[in-house]
Order: structure tokens, then C-alpha cells, then sequence
């Protein structure tokens, strides 16, 4: 289970995008005023949400490509639609977000920079340009070497 593709995205998800919501924090409206377990919750939540965003994401392309071991030796192009569904689905959840007053939904601090057209924070857009990414190598990374080492304890074992 752990050399699955799935389940190492899902890991590297929640261990890259968790330092990126915590370190935005700042960048919303209120985040000083809240206790710390009250942020604590709100970058746990957006952290397992970013996890679901890649995984359908990476979904996508293993059905496109027919094979879930894409990471493996991705193709640009592949890599685009990875990157470009996280971005798709981030923008509809930010524009959503900041022009409602439900329970999911946020406003930004002044510090934060927005599009011009869509007035979206550039925060949560870039962590879908870099996060992904890293995931994606860390991913073939780990996968690639527990390949090698089960190809080479099947034939020195």
C-alpha cells in the first residue's frame, strides 16, 4: 500500500501543503484575532482539502492515461492537467469562499495580493503552481527507489 501512487500523493499532499496554509495564515482576515487552536483547525481543514483537490487531480490523469503509475515518468502534458485541475478547482472554491458568509468562507487581509479580474488571493494560486510540483517529484522519488529495491531483492533475495 504505501509504494501505491494514490496513497503517495495523498502523503506528500498533507506534508507539503500543511507549512503552505500555516505560513499564509497571515494573509486572512482575522487570523490574529483567532486562538491558536481555532487556526490550527482551519489550516488542518484547508490542508486535507488541498490532499483531496491533488488526489482527484491526480485521478484525472491516471484515467486519461490509463495507468496510475503516471508519476513515474510523466509527460508535460500530464503534468499540466495536474497542475491546471488543482488550479481550476482552487479558483471556483476561492471565488465561492470570499463572496459568501457560510461556514466555508474567508475573507483576506490587506497584505494579501489578488488577481485583477477575478480578485482572488495569488497565495492559495501559487501554492497550486509550486506544491503540486513538489509533490509530484517527491512522489517518483519515493516510488522509483521502492521499485528498485524490490527489482533488486527479487533478483538478489
Amino acid at each position: 500500500m504505501v509504494d501505491h501512487p494514490a496513497f503517495n500523493i495523498a502523503t506528500f499532499a498533507l506534508l507539503l501543503s500543511m507549512p503552505w496554509e500555516f505560513g499564509q495564515m497571515w494573509l486572512y482576515a482575522g487570523a490574529s484575532e483567532m486562538s491558536h487552536l481555532r487556526g490550527i483547525q482551519i489550516c488542518m481543514a484547508a490542508t486535507l482539502g488541498d490532499a483531496v483537490i491533488m488526489l482527484i487531480a491526480f485521478g484525472v490523469v491516471a484515467a486519461v492515461a490509463r495507468s496510475q503509475n503516471w508519476v513515474l515518468a510523466p509527460k508535460t502534458s500530464q503534468v499540466g492537467v495536474f497542475v491546471l485541475i488543482g488550479l481550476a478547482i482552487t479558483t471556483g472554491v476561492e471565488i465561492v469562499a470570499t463572496r459568501s458568509d457560510g461556514a466555508f468562507s474567508w475573507r483576506y487581509a490587506p497584505p494579501m495580493p489578488v488577481t485583477p479580474l477575478l480578485g482572488i488571493g495569488l497565495a492559495p494560486l501559487l501554492m497550486w503552481l509550486v506544491v503540486p510540483l513538489l509533490v509530484l517529484w517527491f512522489v517518483r522519488r519515493q516510488i522509483g527507489s521502492a521499485s528498485v529495491t524490490a527489482d533488486w531483492r527479487a533478483n538478489n533475495g
